[in-house]
């Protein structure tokens, strides 16, 4: 088992993956400013207020480790090279800090990192800068996917980014992944679920067929062949079968479950686990406990990424042998494009309002998230990433997959809960959809709409 993994370090590894070592585009900065190794801020002393106990994180790493030295040692440069100054305020509740600060008419924070879960409600409030003006929001290498960063994006601009080549993303940003005790596979004499994904046969079909085959009776004890909390195992079927939970068409905003593809994805996800392979699922449905995984009593997981690699108690560091599969593939999907959702991004940062020089303080943040210089080229990072945590070169490049296409889900909002109890309830379908529809029409109109305005506005149609 490979124990000695620094996750910090891997998990940065990773996200490079996902950049691919792309040249990062250059940014917009101030006329005033000098553009050149000279470039002067003239003593400007920003303060970034960071959501985290002080002492437990350094700009989002654990103390001591590489990546946090590395952090440091940034913060330094950037200090010494633009002669500026960077105080970090840590705080369990910034977002607090940054409210009473606008309220009482001071200025606290020059920059802010949140959780987008909560600071949507500070960006649809008017309480951050817009950051068209003062980033190069269409290197989304840098800052983030559209469809990531919907949260943040609020009709006429975006309020917010996350460091896209940082190593907390992966573990923070995916939604679902299916991990598989391929030790059991080999046990049974199945083909490595791997290739089905390899050469593009991990459907929908596909998947039953595996669900009955890895479902077995091992010395009296029935092994099941999947774990999923049912509103995991719904969400993630829907996004199968290449619909998005919700798209703009002409000026009007579509919920991907009142789509016919949608739909059909909803029935195939609820006929699974209520009628042809309901004895294959394992009955307990705790949501984020893969216990029973670790323990053999199932053959697949449907696991959150942070499941996977984050620290001591992930799947990764307790078992042997596991390999990482998107969600199979339906009939509308796009081969080989593997959707997920969130509803956070830990590390959001933006400028409040009322920071004291907005634009000097989107050339701190730029500066601050570049990608770091350690690791370059993606084959040496799949490599790493091969011979220190996972089993298969693969899984990797199934996780870095299903990151960059994920999409963010409106939980928040309310417009989750069809999808999420269609492998619930006993009604059908239609009748569920038709139930919720002026539910669904109202979130739309009020948070949908105004988010995809502002996708338009920043990225164009």
């Amino acid at each position: 088992m490979k124990k000695t993994i620094d996750f910090i370090v891997l998990a940065l590894i990773f996200v490079f993956i996902l950049c691919a070592c792309s040249q990062s585009a250059e940014e917009i900065v101030p006329e005033y400013i000098v553009t050149s190794s000279g470039t002067d801020l003239d003593g400007f002393s920003a303060t970034w207020g960071w959501t985290g106990k002080d002492g437990d994180t350094v700009f989002g790493f654990t103390p001591g480790t590489s990546h946090a030295d590395m952090v440091i040692q940034r913060r330094k440069d950037i200090e010494n090279t633009y002669n500026c100054k960077i105080n970090v305020d840590y705080k369990e509740d910034i977002l607090s800090v940054l409210r009473t600060g606008i309220m009482s008419g001071s200025q606290p924070l020059d920059i802010v990192k949140a959780g987008s879960f909560a600071m949507v409600e500070d960006v649809r409030a008017g309480y951050l800068t817009g950051l068209s003006s003062f980033l190069d929001i269409e290197n989304i290498e840098k800052w983030g996917t559209p469809n990531m960063l919907q949260s943040l994006i609020w009709k006429n601009d975006i309020f917010g980014v996350t460091p896209f080549a940082w190593p907390d993303i992966p573990y923070t940003v995916t939604g679902h992944i299916i991990a598989v005790n391929e030790s059991y596979v080999s046990k049974l004499s199945q083909v490595d679920p791997r290739e089905f994904v390899e050469n593009l046969t991990w459907t929908w079909d596909k998947f039953e067929e595996c669900l009955s085959a890895y479902t077995h009776n091992d010395g009296g004890n029935t092994i099941y062949g999947m774990k999923s909390h049912h509103a995991y195992f719904a969400m993630n079927m829907f996004l199968s079968n290449g619909v998005a939970l919700s798209a703009y068409e002409d000026g009007k905003v579509v919920c991907g479950a009142y789509t016919e593809p949608g739909r059909v994805a909803l029935e195939r996800a609820k006929k699974i686990m209520q009628e042809t392979h309901h004895d294959c699922f394992h009955p307990t449905e705790s949501a984020g406990d893969h216990t029973e995984f670790v323990n053999g009593e199932c053959v697949m997981y449907v696991a959150w990424s942070s499941e996977l690699i984050n620290g001591t108690s992930s799947i990764m560091y307790q078992m042997d042998n596991v390999g990482i599969l998107p969600f199979p593939q339906g009939p509308n999907a796009t081969p080989g494009v593997y959707y997920s959702y969130h509803e956070d991004l830990p590390t959001s940062i933006g400028i409040p309002f009322n920071a004291k020089d907005p634009s000097t303080s989107a050339i701190i943040l730029s500066a601050m998230l570049e990608p770091f210089d350690e690791y370059r080229t993606k084959d040496d990072i799949l490599d790493y990433m091969n011979e220190q945590i996972f089993f298969d070169r693969r899984d990797a490049e199934v996780l870095a997959n299903v990151t960059r296409y994920t999409e963010y889900g409106f939980f928040r909002e309310g417009a989750r809960g069809v999808i999420e109890s269609a492998t619930e309830v006993t009604t059908a379908i239609s009748a569920l959809l038709e139930s919720n529809k002026d539910k669904y029409d109202k979130i739309a109109e009020d948070y949908m709409t105004p988010h995809y305005q502002g996708r338009i506005a920043v990225y164009g149609e």
